[in-house]
């Protein structure tokens, strides 16, 4: 049996503008089309499809200037968020809005919208951009901004790259000390999925003074295990939790900074084991770094709670999944919310596609969002975030379920007048 041959993309290391100009117009002679990375190429044991070219922009990483006066950071488009806040942190300043990963770049942030649990009190990323630069389809370059070239620049933002390739911003930035702003966790939990719509409901309208919001639902399916003894198997239940979590400011004590650096070892200790622990041997501390993150941390910084995926999760977060992120209307929420499950949920009664739905949700008082709002002649309103991850069993949909998932959430959007959130994975 022979080994079949995979050719892997092209791929171009651009460091400046002018490189990227440069692919650009050498592509248009190509059959293969561009493909644009922020960082590194996905690693997850998936291979573009090799008549693709691959574009990373991950040495277009230069924080390029630092405007003390005006509160703002000019950076490259492959700049990590994570490096910058750094940068940033020396000089009492951050980003509002950051993802919860640290390898998350500011273009690539910035082609998808950029949502994160701060986002009902500063919006999305994009909100935050003065303004960029990028290379169009032909190889131009071009500027645009919140005063300038604007149906250009709301074009260009969240387009994911299909509008042009980012290469530099301007971006806002926040007075606030993120290593010493110490954060208290209020979280409620609920066993039924009624409940925890309606208080997630009351906490997106309503966030008070919290600084971060996040709400998680899981709902499994029912989980069939060898008997020990004989022949057959054995059918457990169905797990269904949920957990709401607003995170507010706290004075620190010593006893608080003891708890958060015992909390911070054991979170980094579990995402390394689950990292390190491939297959079925794995999986029991893969859901336990799942459950970290259920289980929000009493108290913690604001830098650790921005990323406290990225420190445990990840690892557990491996095999094929169908995601969907949708912005609802704050006045449809509860019904979008509904909605997403009875579909995911019906799929997997009639087919048994999915094991695990998982939902994630926060609120999301976004500028951008109102003006995309009021261009299709809807209100102009704020919005929560709805985001599920469906595990596939055994590896992918068919097309043709598939297809009927994909209008279904359509037919959901067009009906509650909700918007689709492309998100990075």
């Amino acid at each position: 049996m022979s080994t079949p041959h995979i050719v892997l993309p092209a791929e171009y290391l651009p460091r400046d503008t002018a490189d990227v100009v440069r692919t650009v117009r050498n592509s248009r002679d190509r059959s293969r089309p561009l493909t644009v990375h922020g960082g590194d190429p996905a690693t997850d044991g998936l291979t573009l499809p090799d008549q693709q070219t691959v574009v990373s922009l991950r040495r277009m990483n230069s924080i390029v200037d630092l405007n003390l006066g005006r509160r703002t950071v000019r950076v490259q488009a492959g700049a990590r968020l994570s490096d910058i806040d750094r940068r940033l942190a020396a000089h009492g300043l951050g980003l509002p809005v950051v993802g919860d990963h640290r390898d998350i770049t500011a273009g690539g942030f910035a082609s998808v919208g950029g949502v994160s649990t701060a986002s009902h009190r500063h919006g999305l990323f994009i909100d935050q951009i003065v303004d960029l630069e990028y290379v169009d389809p032909d190889g131009r370059i071009g500027t645009c901004g919140r005063t300038h070239h604007t149906e250009r620049f709301h074009r260009i933002l969240g387009a994911g790259g299909r509008a042009g390739i980012i290469t530099a911003l301007t971006l806002d930035t926040v007075q606030v000390d993120k290593d010493n702003t110490w954060l208290s966790t209020d979280s409620r939990r609920f066993l039924d999925f009624d409940s925890f719509v309606d208080y997630a409901y009351t906490e997106v309208t309503r966030p008070r003074d919290a600084v971060l919001q996040v709400g998680r639902w899981i709902d499994t399916a029912p989980l069939k295990v060898s008997r020990p003894v004989g022949a057959g198997q054995v059918q457990l239940g169905t797990v269904r939790f949920g957990q709401w979590s607003s995170l507010y400011p706290t004075a620190p004590t010593r006893s608080l900074r003891a708890r958060r650096e015992v909390g911070s070892r054991a979170r980094r200790s579990l995402g390394a084991i689950a990292s390190a622990t491939p297959g079925k041997a794995g999986m029991p501390v893969r859901n336990a770094a799942a459950g970290a993150v259920m289980f929000t941390p009493k108290v913690l910084t604001l830098r650790d709670a921005e990323y406290l995926a990225d420190t445990v999760i990840s690892s557990s977060e491996r095999g094929p999944a169908y995601r969907v992120g949708i912005f609802a209307p704050l006045s449809n929420y509860t019904s979008v919310f509904y909605r997403l499950h009875d579909l995911f949920n019906g799929h997997r009664e009639r087919t048994g596609c999915f094991t695990v739905i998982s939902a994630m949700t926060y609120g999301v008082r976004s500028a951008h969002l109102r003006a995309e709002s009021a261009a299709g002649n809807l209100p102009a309103t704020d919005h929560g975030l709805i985001t599920f991850t469906c595990r596939l069993r055994p590896h992918a949909l068919p097309s043709e379920q598939l297809r009927d998932i994909v209008t279904g959430i359509e037919e959901i959007c067009r009906s509650e007048n909700s918007m689709r959130y492309e998100s990075i994975d």
